[in-house]
């Protein structure tokens, strides 16, 4: 049976994975978007990267912590509904989920394949707005976990 503490550390690099790449690749789109608007420079491979850092370490580090995190709750008894910090980690990464798979992909997606600097511009800020709601939900999820409130 793996160990507690081996699970608890995998946990948190799929955290570190997750949030670390949320909130660098909001910092540096927004670099790179200011300079493909100053440079005229295509937009596909910007977008390119952001999807593919996403499906990397967002999925591979939401699925660390997901399936790390169920496994020591299990393990450790406690009731997914009735422990409030658990419950609000969950909610947390769940609606943060939600928003990546229904707007960020497909807003990614749009943006890689788009020519129009409008419709790019269009998509792109949506892209960063929910993006960094979406960022804020996961540093709340953090919190609730780490300071079990």
């Amino acid at each position: 049976m793996v160990d507690y503490l081996v699970l608890k550390w995998v946990h948190i690099i799929g955290g570190i994975l997750l949030l670390g790449n949320v909130t660098v690749t909001g910092v540096w789109s927004l670099y790179l978007y200011r300079h493909w608007r100053d440079e005229g420079m295509p937009f596909a491979p910007i977008a390119r990267a952001i999807l593919l850092t996403d499906l990397v370490f967002t999925l591979g580090g939401g699925a660390l912590l997901s399936i790390t995190g169920v496994w020591m709750a299990l393990r450790s008894g406690f009731p997914f509904l009735g422990t409030p910090w658990l419950l609000h980690g969950i909610i947390a990464l769940s609606l943060a989920t939600l928003a990546w798979a229904v707007v960020l992909i497909p807003d990614q997606l749009k943006m890689e394949k788009a020519t129009d600097p409008a419709q790019i511009r269009k998509l792109f800020l949506r892209w960063s707005v929910i993006g960094w709601a979406d960022t804020a939900v996961l540093f709340y999820g953090l919190w609730a976990m780490v300071t079990k409130r």
